[in-house]
């Protein structure tokens, strides 16, 4: 619960040889607990969870309370929304090497990622049993656009100049609306607000299956203004036929301070992404050399910050965005998955209102406008097959407040009015509490939550039902306890977790298209410790016991696992070196047979990473990791297996 810094280093002999005995017998994921070491003094500014360490002549420490944004729109110290959020800082998306969003989210309780085992193509993202349509996805705040299933391109979010990632896990549609049934994942970018000294980097990277990777990034000040941006390519030949993966990124945000008390930012971003699809590797149509897949994405986003007085904030956002999809080579049935070119335009409007009544309570308010076009050309058949507009209006308001010391009431509604689907009254309400002396945090929270249809949900040609207008929808609870121990150097958590869903989409006879009269249930634990004893090492271990049940067809829902484990351990032999030993293991989980279609029990595995850095000068870094490092075969979608054991290593210049 507590981030620590240190201004010296202490005699670990012991806990060394006790750690690399661990490492020897069971290779858990990479530690991402911070270091414990003051940041070298090129290091990018990070938020404000970060404070400087006590000057002296002893190692001092000094205990620092994490602040997150997303789970209540504002700066708040994390145990205080009494939410559970997990942050992934740019220390561990450096350390560890992410490439794009994917690879971070692995690591996160309760979350599930699964991916047909090719760079690019389509991720499932399964937060807490909810399908991936019940989770939001945010940059800075901003909702991104859903494709046709209702899921993000989370495949192609690269990090190289994100600052961190927010994972709220729980209901949040009291501020954030429809498809957060699941949670909020929300991507904060970097900002060179309030630097002295523009910093600079560029990489190189190379490695397995024709991977190169090359880019760079920026931010700085320059008087009022300020600024931050990424270019990036990747190009990966791949491991099967047609598995190739090419995408140009750009990105970059431009922020000026009119006055003191009113700043606008200006937020832009563009990908172009170049997919193969060699489909799954079993049936007629496996490791087709023809499927190919090419998209197009592009967002504009200003933003208006006024500080009206020391306790009143206000802030107006609006964004306009463009997807657009080219598929081509599909020898496929002319409904079922066609050649065919699909857009969709999002325009998307927000005033939010922040009062701090009093030291003790702030005032959070606001109304969206959200609107969503999207249509799809199907060449094969030769005609337009989807055409859809949909336009979603909302009010909100939510209240924080610390009734006496330690206690904390978080409690919010908001509703929603749909031009195609029936309107949404939500609510949630959070209690947390940090018992003294022993600064133990409790926390309860409970909250209601929806997910419209999506277009395919209303497609006919998908199967969907176009008269389809109630939203499923979920009741939510949980409680969980944090304790920190040997000051703050061990951290002891657990969450217990429930979701009753209700009107799932549920296909009946005689015309099997989707009706709202199924339900189901998640619930499960999510527990983990994290263990800082010194500068040289860091411990991190998450487990989570998921139960995902569909009620009406008294079966499991498929590819959630009964059983997850991540964990690591990172090494910090000498100052400038680093070494991250991360792991995935994945236990229980069904799915549908690639062949017979049946639902049936799918093979455990273990996903091992080891990566490792060296600061060689203040201006280069060299770095290099080895992806499943024990060569296991396996599947995380059935029928499209993941690729090898694969090396990579690169460069970074800061200037």
């Amino acid at each position: 619960m507590y981030l620590q810094k240190h201004s010296g280093r202490r005699p670990c002999a012991a806990i060394t040889a006790a750690l690399l005995a661990a490492a020897a017998i069971l290779p858990i994921s990479t530690a991402q607990a911070q270091s414990q070491k003051p940041a070298p003094k090129t290091q990018q500014p990070q938020t404000k969870t970060e404070a400087p360490p006590k000057t002296g002549t002893k190692a001092a420490t000094v205990d620092v309370p994490e602040v997150v944004i997303t789970a209540t729109m504002s700066e708040t110290e994390s145990w205080r929304t009494a939410s559970s959020v997990t942050v992934i800082d740019r220390k561990k998306i450096e350390e560890n090497q992410y490439r794009f969003a994917i690879d971070a989210l692995r690591t996160v309780p309760g979350v599930t990622i699964a991916t047909p085992g090719i760079p690019g193509n389509v991720a499932t993202v399964l937060t807490r049993g909810t399908a991936t349509k019940d989770t939001a996805l945010m940059i800075d705040g901003r909702p991104q656009p859903a494709n046709l299933a209702g899921s993000f391109n989370l495949e192609t979010m690269a990090l190289d100049n994100v600052e961190r990632i927010e994972v709220l896990r729980g209901p949040a549609a009291s501020l954030y609306g429809g498809r957060t049934m699941g949670g909020v994942i929300n991507i904060i970018t970097r900002s060179g607000k309030g630097l002295k000294k523009p910093k600079s980097t560029a990489f190189f990277e190379a490695g397995s299956y024709g991977t190169f990777r090359e880019g760079v990034s920026s931010i700085g000040a320059i008087g009022k203004l300020d600024w931050g941006f990424e270019a990036s390519r990747t190009d990966i030949q791949g491991q099967r036929v047609n598995s190739q993966f090419k995408q140009t990124n750009l990105a970059g945000k431009v922020g000026y301070q009119f006055a003191d008390s009113l700043r606008f930012d200006l937020d832009m971003r563009h990908y172009t992404a170049d997919v193969g699809d060699p489909r799954a590797n079993v049936g007629t149509n496996a490791n087709d050399p023809n499927n190919h897949v090419l998209s197009e994405f592009w967002s504009i986003s200003p933003r208006l910050v006024w500080n009206t007085s020391d306790r009143w904030t206000q802030s107006l956002t609006f964004s306009h965005s463009q997807f657009r999809q080219v598929s081509t080579g599909y020898n496929d049935p002319p409904f079922f998955s066609p050649n065919n070119r699909t857009s969709s335009r999002t325009d998307f409007l927000e005033y939010k209102s922040i009062v701090k009544v009093t030291d003790k309570w702030t005032l959070t308010a606001g109304a969206w406008f959200q609107d969503q076009k999207i249509s799809r050309y199907n060449d094969t058949a030769g005609m337009l097959d989807i055409s859809q507009a949909q336009t979603n209006y909302a009010l909100f308001l939510q209240s924080q407040a610390e009734l006496f010391k330690g206690f904390n009431l978080v409690g919010g509604v908001r509703y929603d009015k749909y031009s195609d689907f029936n309107n949404a009254f939500t609510w949630r309400g959070g209690i947390s509490y940090q018992i003294p002396v022993s600064q133990t945090i409790l926390h309860v929270n409970y909250g209601t939550a929806y997910t419209p249809p999506t277009p395919q949900d209303l497609t006919p040609v998908f199967g969907g039902n176009p008269d389809l207008v109630k939203p499923e929808s979920s009741r939510s609870y949980e409680f969980g306890i944090a304790q920190p121990l040997m000051q703050n150097k061990l951290t002891l958590r657990a969450t217990y977790f429930h979701n009753d869903l209700r009107d799932t989409y549920q296909y009946l006879p005689p015309f099997f298209i989707p009706v709202a009269v199924g339900s189901a249930t998640t619930q499960g634990l999510e527990s983990g410790l994290d263990w800082n004893p010194c500068a040289m090492f860091g411990v991190n271990l998450s487990y989570t016991y998921l139960d995902a049940r569909d009620n009406t067809n008294l079966a499991r829902l498929v590819r959630r696992p009964r059983h997850s484990i991540s964990g690591g351990i990172r090494f910090q032999p000498v100052k400038d070196v680093t070494f991250n030993l991360s792991a995935v293991y994945v236990i229980d989980r069904e799915d549908f047979d690639p062949v017979t279609f049946a639902q049936t029990n799918q093979k455990d595995y273990l996903n091992v990473r080891l990566s490792a850095n060296w600061r060689v000068t203040e201006h280069l870094d060299l770095f290099a990791r080895v992806e499943n490092l024990l060569g296991q075969p396996y599947s995380e979608i059935p029928g499209f297996p993941v690729m090898s054991t694969g090396a990579y290593a690169g460069l970074r210049l800061r200037f």
